[in-house]
């Protein structure tokens, strides 16, 4: 509570006493004493002769500080990250009745004065979106009387004529300097997004909360200067420029230097007289209702307080008409965005004439669970109703409609501010002929009464406010100091040699490109991961032939051994039975390990001629079992009766026994089919492979010219030659596929010997196996790896092979195994080559053109060749992208500003004085190629500092 406040000597008058004469506007009544007039009715302004309040177009029965009529203001959402710096101050000097005395900070000792300087100087540098920082939010009902305070707070006699900025927010900040000094600004946060439809209350939502307004990002955000108001400050001066400057945002489709008034002295009265009415009827035709775009509005001046505060829209649950109804919501909203704000004091105006219960603005104040940081402010004290004090006494007691910061009475009247002043001095002291007494059961509240008694407790809250969050607004800033300082790593400023750096850069990416690729490591990465994937997968696709007599017609899934043990072919009986008269009982060679498994036993119907797909032999590789799970993923397999009629359909009739040579094409071919998939994964990976390297080395090459038209054009021409490296090769190599896929030919007799020999013994081997276990009543064979057994193992094996083969008769399939056997070892003798073939293109072909042709290519292409460079070659390729710059004077703006954030907090520490560079007409030096004369230094003081404000409860 603010008992303990004292009001300043000089506006104290001793109740009953006759005073200093009270000047009227023309100043005919100085020296006259004051005299109390008879009562008038309650509910009416009290009017004194010594102060003439009298108006001839006011009415009686509101306050004469505010006319709401059907518009609503509206206060900008200030998002966090908005930038109110450089709002520059003047220095011409001015006089008039705008500026009206301002005692505030009269009595207050040095550090508070000096704890509200600085506050007053980081609000004006605009590290709101680093920290929160103390301010005032101004909230209340409509007719609350919160234009007026606003005015009284401000030290402004602010404009307040119907439609005067009513439709767009005002930001109003003041502080002190040696000569007055006003200006206007437009700050663009929202852009304007026409509809078909009028707005409805519907399309505020949550994540709409303007429309038809929709956020810019940060990077368009705009803030103009409007105008600045020089010699005189007449409050119809300012009315004038204000409701220009509304108009101007109102209407975003039109430059806004259209709308800039003219004012008097500075044209022809006739001209401005015409200027005048060309701008009051625009207003009639506005394109928007409403914008959330804000009206700032910056004073300075001799005994100014340091403030920075927001007046809000005055709020209501029922608009007027229909299709205002939006309205309602977005009112809402603006108030309680604002009141979330953690270290925001409430200002909640409430009138004295109305009932507090009725306070739609107190209600969104407890909503937002800000009443802890409230001061509740009853207005037109001069309009209590009779019988109602005991209402009013409870609040200021504490016993109702609880705030934590307590409550003040104020009593706006008058037409100026200094006027109003004088009155409200004059109506809470009883010493002015007035229609009535103020009641004397409030004379224990009267710490709390008038307008400077209010704005000095609000100068001591929020230097107690701010000294409690100095500590953590002053490690925030050096963090995000530290931040921009990590963001301009990838905004460095370009070199000041731009011919040696770029040649030199040029020099050190060929080398690093060339050394690179012909390096053993890349070698081997790319022969490791790329090249033996592609030869597996080559020699995977080998054809399988099914070596059974007769080809299944329904396939069951078959049975396999874990890997490492004994291989077991499945024989399922669903094979088409043999011709034999009568079954024979099977028998069943299990694994070694078959109690272990986990392979269900089942029972099977016998079968007499069951037949078995036939694979490889290579290790690890059980590729005679196909995967059932889908059509899609059975391998193309052919059995010994598909190969026979291939046979027939080939013969030559009259020359039984020969096979024809056009029986092995089409089973080769069918076989190679599947490389052109493998061909085109491995082309795509190893030119990835190659790009990934290459563009490594040119970011690590180009490092600080990332930002320059120079990297983009090496990085977008590299690219372009890749493109192209990748479809010669892919050309060359599908020339080499189809070559070898075209027809069967070989001059390697000896390696296809060798690999059909290999091939048949393999093939003859299942084909046995599985014609002796079937001879035996057997039909799931044990067929082990040769790869798994010894040279000892093996050559039993032949022998025992031998044996069996003589209690046998001979195969009839014997031509069909022959055949089978020749196109496997031709495909491996084909394959084989056909996977040199790719290898030597890359390893002797695309490497080494690359490393011979890189180091003039890009030259070439950015035309550097042929001598030295023109300078305005160079300065083209030095130039950066404008979103470069602009994203690089941004983040040094911001450092300077928070550099000097800094240093305000550290003189503030310090207790000194140093000089601050201003925060307007801040300019940085560019060179053609890098950024001049700026200190990157950034401060890092890390001392927490609380200033111990008890000293000061008496100042006031």
């Amino acid at each position: 509570m603010a008992r303990g406040l004292r009001p300043p000597s000089d506006i104290k008058l001793e109740p009953g006493r006759t005073g200093p004469g009270l000047p009227s506007p023309t100043g005919t009544n100085r020296g006259r004493s004051v005299t109390t007039a008879a009562p008038q009715p309650r509910g009416l302004r009290s009017g004194a002769p010594s102060v003439d309040t009298r108006r001839a177009a006011q009415s009686a029965a509101g306050d004469v500080d505010e006319i709401e009529d059907e518009d609503v203001q509206f206060m900008e959402i200030k998002r966090r990250g908005g930038d109110i710096s450089g709002f520059a101050s003047a220095t011409q000097s001015a006089q008039g009745s705008f500026i009206g005395p301002n005692r505030a900070l009269n009595g207050f000792g040095q550090k508070l004065k000096d704890i509200n300087d600085a506050l007053g100087e980081l609000q004006a540098r605009g590290i709101q979106h680093v920290a929160n920082l103390p301010e005032l939010v101004l909230v209340g009902d409509q007719s609350s009387g919160k234009s007026s305070l606003m005015s009284a707070i401000a030290g402004l006699s602010l404009p307040r004529s119907t439609g005067t900025c009513t439709r767009c927010p005002i930001h109003i900040r003041v502080s002190r300097a040696d000569e007055w000094s006003c200006r206007v600004y437009l700050k663009i946060d929202y852009a304007y997004q026409s509809r078909e439809m009028p707005v409805a209350k519907a399309d505020v939502t949550a994540k709409d909360k303007f429309p038809p307004w929709t956020p810019l990002d940060s990077h368009s955000v705009l803030r103009h200067e409007f105008k600045t108001i020089r010699d005189k400050f007449e409050p119809e001066d300012v009315e004038n420029v204000l409701r220009c400057a509304q108009l101007a945002i109102l209407n975003p489709g039109i430059p806004y230097q259209q709308y800039v008034p003219k004012l008097k002295g500075e044209v022809p009265d006739e001209t401005r007289v015409l200027d005048l009415q060309r701008i009051k009827e625009l207003e009639s035709k506005a394109v928007a209702q409403f914008s959330p775009n804000t009206v700032a509005l910056e004073v300075k001046g001799p005994d100014l307080a340091d403030l920075n505060f927001y007046d809000l829209p005055g709020v209501f649950m029922s608009a007027k008409r229909d299709e205002d109804t939006f309205l309602e919501k977005v009112v809402s909203n603006l108030a309680c965005e604002y009141m979330k704000r953690p270290h925001a004091l409430i200002l909640w105006a409430m009138p004295m004439n109305q009932d507090a219960e009725n306070s739609y603005a107190f209600s969104l104040v407890r909503k937002m669970r800000a009443g802890s940081r409230c001061v509740g402010i009853l207005t037109k004290a001069d309009l209590l109703p009779e019988a109602s004090s005991a209402t009013w006494l409870a609040m200021l007691r504490g016993e109702a409609h609880q705030t934590g910061l307590g409550y003040f009475v104020t009593s706006r009247q008058g037409d100026d501010l200094d006027e109003q002043n004088k009155m409200e001095e004059a109506f809470f002291n009883r010493t002015a002929d007035i229609a009535r007494d103020w009641p004397s059961a409030f004379d224990d509240f009267k710490d709390q009464c008038g307008v400077e008694k209010l704005k000095a407790y609000l100068s001591l809250k929020l230097g107690e406010e701010f000294s409690k969050v100095l500590p953590e607004v002053k490690q925030k800033v050096n963090d995000r100091i530290a931040a921009i300082d990590d963001q301009l790593k990838r905004y460095p400023d370009p070199p000041p040699n731009p011919e040696m750096e770029i040649m030199g850069s040029l020099a050190v990416f060929s080398r690093e490109v060339r050394d690179r690729i012909r390096h053993q490591d890349f070698l081997s990465q790319w022969d490791f991961h790329f090249m033996e994937k592609f030869k597996n997968a080559i020699l995977a696709s080998k054809p399988k032939y099914n070596v059974r007599d007769i080809a299944p017609r329904v396939a069951s899934r078959p049975q396999l051994i874990p890997e490492g043990s004994k291989e077991v072919i499945d024989l399922s009986g669903d094979s088409t039975p043999t011709a034999r008269s009568s079954p024979v009982p099977r028998k069943r060679a299990a694994p070694d390990n078959e109690q272990n498994s986990s392979v269900p036993k089942r029972q099977r119907p016998p079968s007499t001629s069951p037949l078995k797909q036939e694979g490889g032999d290579r290790p690890g590789m059980l590729s005679a079992v196909p995967s059932f799970r889908g059509p899609a993923r059975r391998p193309a397999t052919k059995s010994l009766v598909d190969i026979r009629d291939l046979i027939r359909r080939n013969a030559t009739p009259g020359q039984p026994g020969l096979v024809s040579a056009s029986v092995y094409q089409p089973l080769y071919t069918e076989a190679a089919s599947g490389w052109k998939k493998h061909l085109e994964e491995f082309v795509g990976e190893t030119l990835d492979f190659l790009q990934a390297e290459i563009m490594r080395i040119l970011d690590l090459s180009f490092g600080n010219l990332k930002n320059t038209t120079f990297y983009r054009e090496s990085d977008k021409n590299m690219r372009i030659y890749l493109n192209d490296l990748r479809a010669d090769l892919t050309s060359q190599l599908t020339r080499l596929y189809n070559l070898e896929s075209q027809r069967l030919f070989t001059k390697d007799e000896e390696s296809l010997e060798r690999n059909k020999a290999q091939e048949k013994k393999t093939l003859v081997r299942h084909r046995h196996h599985f014609r002796w276990a079937l001879q035996n009543g057997n039909d799931r064979p044990v067929i082990r790896k040769m790869e798994d057994m010894t040279e000892e193992e093996l050559a039993q094996e032949a022998a025992e092979i031998q044996k069996q083969m003589a209690k046998m008769l001979p195969d009839p399939f014997e031509p069909e195994l022959s055949v089978a056997a020749y196109v496997r070892g031709y495909y491996l003798t084909a394959a084989n080559r056909f996977v040199d073939n790719v290898a030597i293109h890359i390893m002797s072909g695309l490497f080494p053109e690359v490393a011979c042709v890189i180091e003039k290519y890009l030259p070439e292409k950015l035309g550097l060749m042929g001598g030295a460079a023109s300078l305005e070659k160079l300065q083209t390729l030095m130039s950066e992208s404008p979103e470069t710059e602009r994203k690089r004077q941004e983040l040094w703006g911001e450092r300077d500003r928070l550099e000097q954030s800094m240093a305000i907090i550290v003189n503030l520490e310090e207790g000194t004085k140093s000089p601050i560079k201003p925060t307007a007409g801040v300019s940085y030096g560019h060179g053609p190629y890098g950024r001049l004369g700026h200190s990157q230094s950034s401060m890092r003081a890390t001392a927490e500092t609380v200033f111990d404000l008890s000293d000061y409860g008496d100042a006031c």
